[in-house]
């Protein structure tokens, strides 16, 4: 403690006898007797003891109270940062300076529980059909809803984080590729009508999936590209949107004998990551290591020292989420649109129509069925086709059925 106190004498030029010292902030503000704050106050008491014994731990703060005039000393940022020293600091180079990534514990959605007929759809066209290795990506469609009190299991949960239900996925036109997909129409009119569709049944946009390709090994969880991607879609559809990645895991037995699974990971970035991407810290210029995520600023990251960087480790972003399953409303039976095969024909309505004596309405409740018929029908009678489909008892009209059997060639 003594050599402390010598060294803020020479460093700082604030005498010894001058210096009052404590770890509590209050010693600034006050303005009585100092000698409440004796928790390093000077003698044979402290002066002889180490730091680490006075409570003084690496990244304290340690107040100093004197009364001397004397001219500011330059910050440690200000010395190995040439363009501040004796300069001005914008606000925007100090928040920048100050930004501390910080991890996110808690997601900001309780839970998200996907139709494990229309997960495993996805999932069995990327394995069977792309065999993992190109990309594959679609919007996740379904319902949030409030946790109830008494079904929570944990605090988060008995919070006010929805929980997520996915009903349907439906896969844009979309140009994959091993690290990256890309959608060929973006907001195109096929994607209005898959919201428009979403919407008569109730349902909204909750989330994305896409699957991670095994064509290269990664050791990394998720990519630049698959965070950016998850903090746009965050940005604009909410707190609570989701992200499942569909990946596929090795393991291997007492034998030695390697087995594959595939797996659903969902997660979330964190809220930090949002802003950063909102506030154009994203640098357009990837990082050498696809596992960093590129800044235009430097901010400070803590691994057992506090570091300045520019580049941060992806997994600082990410929260995972609890995943469930569920059987949905929706059945999965028809082909999937924008798919290498098989393409969608009116033989598979024909098909559909005809698979089962089910009421006619049950048998058009599929969300890719229904899409499909969009393509034939303007949008009021697309709407009420969906409603009445979905709806529990309901029945299609009969000018709706000639033409839906038309379409099919019935």
């Amino acid at each position: 403690m003594r050599e402390l106190r010598g060294a803020i004498e020479t460093q700082l030029r604030v005498p010894e006898a001058d210096q009052t010292l404590s770890l509590r902030q209050e010693l600034l503000l006050s303005k009585g007797d100092l000698s409440e704050f004796d928790d390093l106050k000077p003698g044979r008491k402290n002066d002889g003891k180490k730091l680490k014994a006075l409570g003084v731990e690496h990244g304290a703060m340690v107040y100093l109270r004197y009364s001397v005039a004397r001219d500011p000393t330059p910050t440690m940022a200000a010395q190995h940062r040439s363009e501040l020293r004796g300069g001005k600091m914008t606000v925007e180079t100090m928040i920048a300076a100050q930004t501390r990534i910080e991890l996110q514990t808690e997601a900001r959605c309780a839970s998200v529980s996907l139709d494990a007929q229309c997960a495993n759809q996805f999932q069995s066209y990327v394995n069977n059909t792309l065999g993992f290795e190109q990309m594959r990506f679609g919007w996740m469609y379904g319902t949030e809803k409030a946790v109830a009190a008494s079904d929570a299991e944990t605090e988060k949960e008995a919070s006010n984080a929805p929980a997520i239900e996915v009903h349907a996925i439906y896969e844009p036109e979309q140009e994959g590729a091993a690290d990256r997909f890309d959608l060929t129409k973006k907001n195109g009119e096929e994607d209005a009508r898959a919201d428009a569709l979403a919407s008569s049944l109730g349902l909204k946009k909750v989330g994305m999936v896409f699957n991670v390709s095994t064509s290269a090994a990664r050791d990394y969880t998720l990519s630049a590209f698959e965070v950016r991607t998850m903090a746009e879609c965050q940005a604009r559809y909410g707190p609570a949107f989701v992200t499942a990645v569909v990946m596929m895991l090795e393991d291997e037995d007492e034998d030695g004998e390697t087995t594959k699974s595939v797996s659903f990971e969902p997660f979330q970035v964190s809220e930090q990551c949002v802003r950063l991407f909102t506030d154009g810290w994203f640098a357009e210029t990837p990082a050498t290591d696809a596992g960093l995520t590129k800044l235009n600023k430097e901010v400070i990251v803590v691994d057992k020292v506090s570091k300045d960087v520019t580049e941060v480790d992806n997994d600082r972003f990410l929260v995972p989420v609890k995943i469930l399953d569920h059987a949905g409303p929706l059945a999965t039976t028809f082909p999937v649109e924008n798919r290498l095969h098989p393409i969608q024909t009116a033989e598979d309505l024909c098909d559909a129509l005809r698979r089962s004596a089910a009421p006619y309405a049950e048998r058009l409740r599929d969300f890719h069925l229904l899409l499909f018929l969009s393509k034939h029908l303007d949008a009021a009678d697309m709407r009420m086709v969906a409603t009445q489909a979905i709806e529990p008892g309901g029945e299609i009209q009969e000018g709706h059925k000639i033409i839906i059997d038309s379409i099919a060639g019935m």
